[in-house]
């Protein structure tokens, strides 16, 4: 394989921002990318859309994720241990294709009230062919990646007071691109398919997604260390969160200094209540920064839940601040049977990583106790992202791990919980080497459940393992099974 194209610090600063870049491929030729749309064009004439199934059923697709533009910014933006996600899918645009509407895309169709602010996910978008305008290019809403509101496509479902469905046409981008172009996006970017005006005229998109695996220790791309200090200031009212994201990217180990004046916490604490999505979320950030944190613990309170969520996206900014762990602490041992409170929290510790070390028991006590599978799923989030060397820690979190993987009454499977068994799964692929003890019943997972994202998760889990005992698992999984989940392991393949 090729030596990965890093990107520099311009374009790590760009996608911080912005949130998405576009990537023409170097080693593959015209030839190739006709080749890929003729294939799925047959693909989809004799037997309709394979879905997830799509990279077995043409290999070949690997090769643009192999192309070292691509690969080195998946590994800039994801650091060198990123996976490809199981769920994948070759979307089609027909001649009389209408618009979408603006949306985020869901979790494998899960629910997930509180995404990622720092960079976990990105969706790859392929074209084989031409998109002009009247094709139907994707469009993108720049700057929406950090939007906490939920914009989850549903036809039958009546936006929230807090989405502005109106179109910015000022700023939106429609990726008019020639065949091979390859746009990466923050998963969280609000997008949507538009319309195909051509008379006989096929539009594919391939959606790949991606995930990292391990937390940021340092830069993952060609950083000048020079510019180890971002101040984000052309990131406009998001120059807060890009300051947090890049600082926790650089594998930062102290909090960010940010002097404020007595007015400016008045405004900020005033604008966490602001008509303004943008707005709220900069005073958010900014007190977090300024170590105003008080307000925001208060927030997670607050019966309206997107200030809640904005809340617990700032908090996560108050890493390195032990007095905001301890006193999350104390609010969710007060709270563990509340849901709203205790999932924010949750999500709070699995987005702080190991400086959050001291919560793993309180949140073992908390998936151990809780009813609800939205705060286990966030539980089981946090024991992906906290590790510990101590290998009693490590036991403990992977036994919490495995009863969540057993519990799948089919009968009573709904929603969150089998969200929380995807995740689970996940977790103890983040964990890797440690999760040794986890093999039988990932196997067990990876033939019973039958959740085919619990499938591939359990898949890549066992990679991660790495014992010879889980490689001869996952090599005879893929000796029988038609559909498998592709890691960027390609040596098992």
């Amino acid at each position: 394989m090729n030596t990965p194209y890093l990107l520099t610090d311009k374009q790590m600063q760009d996608f911080l921002i912005n949130g998405y870049l576009v990537l023409q491929p170097i080693s593959l030729d015209a030839n190739f990318h006709s080749s890929i749309f003729t294939q799925t064009l047959s693909i989809f004439n004799d037997e309709g859309n394979p879905g997830n199934n799509i990279l077995p059923r043409i290999p070949q697709l690997q090769n643009v994720f192999n192309d070292p533009i691509v690969s080195g910014a998946l590994e800039s933006l994801l650091g060198p241990k990123y996976t490809m996600q199981p769920h994948r899918f070759p979307h089609l645009t027909k001649p009389g294709t209408e618009d979408q509407p603006w949306h985020k895309d869901s979790y494998f169709l899960y629910p997930k009230p509180l995404r990622h602010h720092q960079l976990r996910y990105v969706m790859a978008m392929y074209y084989p062919q031409d998109v002009p305008l009247e094709m139907g290019p994707t469009a993108i809403r720049p700057r929406s990646q950090y939007d906490a509101a939920d914009w989850v496509y549903d036809r039958n479902k009546t936006p929230p007071e807090d989405v502005d469905i109106k179109t910015d046409k000022q700023h939106d981008v429609r990726m008019v691109c020639t065949a091979g172009t390859v746009v990466l996006i923050h998963y969280d970017i609000i997008h949507k398919g538009t319309a195909n005006r051509t008379k006989d005229s096929y539009r594919f998109m391939f959606k790949f997604q991606f995930n990292r695996l391990e937390e940021p220790t340092k830069p993952t791309w060609n950083h000048d260390p020079t510019n180890a200090v971002y101040d984000a200031a052309d990131a406009g009212l998001l120059q807060p969160i890009v300051k947090h994201v890049w600082n926790w990217m650089m594998g930062g180990t102290m909090m960010i200094q940010q002097s404020s004046t007595e007015q400016d916490i008045i405004n900020w604490k005033i604008q966490l209540h602001n008509k303004d999505s943008e707005t709220r979320l900069n005073a958010a950030y900014n007190l977090a920064l300024s170590n105003e944190y008080h307000v925001l613990i208060e927030q997670l309170s607050n019966n309206k839940e997107i200030y809640r969520l904005e809340a617990a996206y700032a908090l996560t900014a108050c890493r390195y601040n032990k007095n905001v762990i301890n006193e999350l602490q104390t609010v969710l041992k007060k709270e563990e049977k509340n849901e709203d409170q205790a999932y924010c929290i949750a999500f709070i510790f699995s987005e702080m990583g190991s400086i959050a070390l001291e919560t793993l028991p309180l949140l073992v006590h908390v998936l151990e106790i809780t009813d609800s599978w939205l705060v286990k799923k966030y539980c089981c989030q946090a024991l992906g992202t906290i590790q510990s060397n101590n290998q009693n820690d490590v036991d403990i979190v992977v036994r919490c791990l495995i009863h969540i993987l057993l519990d799948r009454d089919q009968q009573l499977d709904t929603v969150n919980r089998s969200h929380a068994r995807i995740t689970a799964a996940l977790s103890l692929a983040n964990i890797g080497a440690k999760a040794a003890e986890a093999t039988l019943v990932l196997k067990d997972a990876l033939y019973f459940d039958q959740n085919r994202y619990v499938n591939g998760n359990a898949l890549l889990a066992l990679e991660r393992i790495g014992t010879s005992e889980a490689l001869k698992i996952v090599l005879d999984y893929l000796k029988t099974s038609r559909w498998c989940a592709k890691t960027n392991a390609s040596s098992l393949f």
